[in-house]
């Protein structure tokens, strides 16, 4: 019985070590966790504007490159608010930078619209669309490209890209310029 014994501990001794000492499976290269979630809000605050990003659901990848469905975002500054919309098939994508807790890019894909309002009155200044907007955190400034329109009143602006920089509140508008302001 003590041969036996001696045999039993060896044999499960060598699977121990082999199972143990035996590679394990690891992430392949270019693959990361992802986390998803649903019903996605992010609020970042700065000295001169806030923003509010929201979405019906989250991909989080380790990579820092984020996508949100049916994004939503609103910005506000102290006499403005601009809240940015698209349709069902709407994308977002933002990088964040982990070091500092914030987003610093945030690209929306799909029928974005876009409202200005008066913080004070909450009434409608200017309206947009466009098929691809991003807003740079940094820069702080927003780039509409294809197809944008704005519409302020009676005035209308298109072209193939238009920027428009919150700090000194202008409109750049880059290829196949197109401005109509009627005279009163």
């Amino acid at each position: 019985m003590g041969r036996r014994l001696k045999k039993v501990f060896c044999i499960l001794f060598v699977m121990f070590i082999t199972y143990g000492c035996s590679s394990k499976k690891e992430n392949p290269q270019g693959k990361t966790d992802q986390t998803n979630i649903k019903e996605f809000t992010f609020r970042q605050f700065a000295e001169k504007m806030s923003f509010t990003l929201t979405g019906e659901s989250a991909e989080i990848s380790e990579k820092n490159n984020t996508s949100v469905k049916k994004p939503s975002l609103s910005l506000k500054t102290a006499t403005e608010n601009i809240e940015i919309t698209t349709g069902k098939e709407g994308k977002g994508e933002f990088d964040f930078v982990p070091e500092t807790r914030k987003i610093n890019k945030i690209v929306f894909t799909g029928n974005v619209k876009i409202l200005y309002k008066e913080s004070s009155t909450g009434k409608i200044t200017m309206q947009g669309t466009c098929k691809k907007l991003t807003y740079l955190e940094a820069d702080r400034m927003l780039i509409m490209e294809g197809s944008p329109f704005l519409e302020s009143g009676s005035n209308k602006f298109s072209g193939d890209i238009i920027y428009y920089n919150f700090d000194d509140n202008t409109l750049k508008i880059e290829g196949s310029v197109n401005v109509q302001i009627p005279a009163d």
